[in-house]
């Protein structure tokens, strides 16, 4: 009994002679063994409950960390969706996705529909895309639909838009099926890394969605659905800010108003689909003929504006006249048939400071040169001139 209090495990031997105390040997030898279970029964409690308190310790850790990138993310996913120009969009992008992927060099590409190419929308880190874009098909994870990567030499197919054996990751943006764009990163990305490019993925695709449906938007508010070319809306507030630039500056304002000439034929002679097929040929003409500062809109019906700012009428003239000459060349085909000769009309008119700054007396001047050049003749420009 006292080796048991001393901790050391001890028994008695049973073959006393006595029965008695060969009983008592037994029953102090069972309650020593009872005893030594409990003692190792409780040790290994104590190191189970260390591993658990362990493992809860480092999911509480990943669990903290999980949080902080949701927060960062939700952050960066509330700065694109009001991001309203893709600068904008590029620059929440170069300062977030650093934070969220440290020390990671990498660029995202987005899809350009009309192209059908991978375009650089944003880079960081050093990365340097070192191109304009890319095809869909030279990349492994769009092909596939999931994260294609390269741990080192040898180790997988390499995309083509890459070039070189390196340590990669593109991860694709999708969503319905739909090609968004890809996140090219340099570098292999660990377990650790995995969910917070996960939701960084979705996170990026959801905006680059909603930033493409807001242009869309955008464009149907500004543009005219036929031609192309920006509306009267559009015209309007563009004519009021130019005319506050140029009396502030003091540079010069001039503005195009014309219309196609003896244009109800068209759709009296062939149908309305040929005075469509008039308007889109002429406001392709026009879009192709004039500055890309210059702002071309239709007016409405058969009738176009083009603002040119920092320019007078007389230089506005020789672009007009090269305009004029190649509509008047154009020859349009519909449904087997040609729709005969096309001509338009010009008026030419600038911005002086006796004349309102809604534009509305600029507008009224040019369409003055306008019907001047239509009562001398038609198929001519006309320059507005002051009365003496």
């Amino acid at each position: 009994m006292t080796h048991l209090g001393d901790g050391e495990h001890s028994r008695i031997a049973t073959t006393m002679g006595s029965r008695e105390f060969a009983q008592l040997a037994r029953g102090y030898n069972a309650m020593a063994d009872r005893l030594a279970a409990a003692v190792a029964d409780q040790a290994g409690s104590e190191q189970r409950l260390q591993v658990a308190n362990t493992s809860l310790e480092r999911t509480a850790a990943t669990l903290r960390d999980r949080g902080d990138v949701i927060e960062l993310l939700g952050g960066m996913a509330h700065r694109m969706q009001a991001a309203r120009t893709d600068e904008e969009l590029a620059q929440i992008i170069r300062v977030f996705v650093p934070r969220v992927l440290p020390n990671i060099p990498g660029a995202l590409y987005a899809h350009n529909n009309s192209r059908n190419l991978l375009v650089p929308v944003a880079e960081w880190g050093d990365f340097g895309t070192g191109s304009d874009g890319f095809a869909p098909d030279q990349c492994w994870a769009l092909r596939r639909g999931q994260a294609h990567w390269l741990a080192g030499t040898g180790d997988d197919i390499v995309c083509a838009h890459i070039g070189h054996d390196e340590a990669y990751h593109c991860e694709p943006l999708l969503a319905g099926g739909e090609v968004i764009g890809v996140l090219h990163l340099r570098a292999q990305i660990g377990t650790e890394s995995r969910f917070r490019l996960t939701v960084l993925a979705e996170n990026i695709a959801s905006a680059l969605v909603n930033h493409r449906l807001q242009r869309s938007l955008r464009e149907q508010t500004i543009r005219d659905p036929l031609t192309g070319l920006f509306n009267r809306r559009y015209m309007e507030e563009a004519m009021t800010i130019e005319i506050a630039r140029t009396a502030r500056s003091g540079a010069p304002l001039s503005l195009v108003m014309c219309d196609v000439d003896h244009f109800k034929r068209f759709n009296d002679d062939h149908g309305h689909d040929a005075g469509d097929a008039v308007l889109q040929a002429v406001a392709a003409e026009m879009k192709k003929r004039f500055r890309d500062g210059d702002v071309v809109c239709r007016f409405g019906g058969e009738e176009f504006t083009v603002i040119a700012p920092g320019t007078s009428s007389e230089a506005l003239m020789n672009r007009v006249e090269s305009v004029r000459q190649a509509i008047a060349e154009l020859s349009i085909r519909q449904n087997g048939r040609t729709l005969g000769a096309i001509s338009m009309s010009f008026g030419i008119a600038t911005w002086n400071d006796t004349m309102t700054r809604d534009g509305s007396s600029l507008i009224q001047a040019a369409d003055a040169a306008l019907y001047q050049a239509k009562r001398e003749g038609r198929n001519r420009a006309n320059v507005y001139r002051l009365a003496a």
